[in-house]
């Protein structure tokens, strides 16, 4: 089959048999048959022979090139509902769970959709081309299904690249609780260390593709659970601040140990605002050491020395040493307490991070930071507000916890 017509040498559109000439020979033939005055008829029955005529050229065309003819719209068509399928992946929701996990799961997904993508894309673009070619451009159901081809692998494209520009770099970064060191530290701080843990919490819905990281510390353990305390805004970071937390709506939260394991976590109490407080208990055998809560800060005065864990899953393990500021008085619906003011670099991922005072006694929890005159400045909730829960937790009794802090009563 050719394109040039044996008649008169022109290249057409149409592809001809042997023999076979183009249309407008076709029609010049026509018109010299009749040039001696004969009248042109265009009646039923040439109109049917013509019909049956193409007929039988259509179907004496193999069936191999009429399959091969059907092969790229069936291929953009696939194309086009893969790019689909990706895409809805990368954009659906993913439960809390290992972050090493997590983090692979989701670049594989916005790689593979990035690729589905450009594949679509170029399949797309390439039909419509050679569409253009063939009498078939004007079957407007294979001309929307290249269009819809090339409007979703586009899409997918650059959903999947920007979703993998923003989970590479996590997936080349640390992916679990670094091993520890050793730091040549005092027993005491060594079991300090022991009862320091990162907490990632999801959305509200439970959606773990925007964690949130911030740290805790194993105030009390069981045989086979730790109690954890850290900030409300780290365990619940999608409510607003000096609104109620209910934890009954809370979703689960993932708890990295200082010894490299790692397990959901239930918030089990959250304070009434402004405490920054929340528990969280996590189910696991043998937990780790918990530190003890100093019942009394009153005595703890400025230039008192004071140390803190930064949290290890962003640069390490370390011990940063200070002093107290400052104390500063507050009162609030849920009782009058002495912020400790310290010279501590707190920084985004330290909050819930245990204070400590030079016995290893947990003194306050690092709840945000402030620059006063070029310096940083943590601030920190004293142990009074805390001193509760552990008691609390051994005897059973959240509930009066609530109420002895003001927190509403759960019904």
């Amino acid at each position: 089959m050719t394109r040039v017509c044996p008649a008169c040498q022109t290249r057409g559109p149409v592809r001809l048999r042997p023999g076979q000439v183009c249309s407008s020979c076709e029609a010049r033939t026509a018109w010299q048959q009749f040039g001696d005055g004969a009248r042109l008829v265009i009646d039923r029955d040439s109109i049917e022979a013509a019909v049956r005529r193409r007929a039988g050229e259509a179907a004496g065309e193999p069936l191999w090139r009429r399959c091969v003819g059907w092969t790229m719209p069936a291929v953009t068509v696939a194309a086009a509902a893969g790019a689909l399928a990706c895409t809805i992946d990368v954009l659906s929701p993913r439960p809390i769970g290992p972050i090493a996990a997590l983090t692979r799961g989701l670049v594989a997904a916005s790689r593979t959709t990035t690729l589905v993508g450009v594949a679509a894309l170029a399949l797309g673009v390439v039909a419509l081309a050679r569409m253009r070619r063939h009498r078939q451009f004007r079957r407007l159901a294979i001309l929307t299904g290249h269009l819809v081809a090339i409007v979703l692998g586009s899409t997918a494209a650059v959903i999947g690249a920007v979703h993998w520009s923003a989970w590479q770099p996590a997936l080349e970064a640390r992916q679990g609780m670094p091993p520890r060191v050793a730091l040549g530290v005092a027993a005491h701080v060594e079991r300090i260390l022991d009862a320091t843990t990162v907490v990632f919490a999801p959305d509200a819905d439970g959606d773990a593709r925007n964690l949130a990281m911030g740290t805790g510390a194993v105030v009390f353990r069981e045989p086979a659970a730790a109690w954890i305390v850290t900030c409300n805004h780290v365990a619940m970071p999608y409510v607003a601040v000096g609104t109620y937390h209910d934890v009954r709506t809370a979703p689960a939260v993932w708890v990295l140990l200082a010894d490299g394991r790692e397990g959901r976590a239930t918030v089990r109490w959250a304070a009434q605002p402004p405490l920054d407080v929340a528990l969280l208990e996590l189910r696991i055998e043998d937990p780790p050491q918990a530190v003890e809560i100093a019942a009394d800060t009153s005595g703890f005065g400025p230039d008192a020395s004071v140390t803190f864990v930064p949290n290890p899953y962003r640069s390490g393990w370390d011990v940063d040493h200070g002093k107290l500021v400052r104390r500063d008085t507050h009162r609030t619906t849920a009782g009058t307490y002495d912020l400790l003011v310290t010279d501590l670099s707190v920084i985004p991922g330290d909050s819930g991070s245990g204070l400590y005072d030079v016995r290893g006694q947990l003194v306050g929890l690092n709840t945000w930071a402030s620059v006063e005159d070029g310096h940083a400045r943590g601030i920190s909730l004293p142990s009074e507000a805390l001193q509760q829960l552990v008691v609390a937790i051994r005897d059973g009794a959240l509930d009066q916890l609530d109420q002895a802090v003001g927190t509403p009563p759960r019904k």
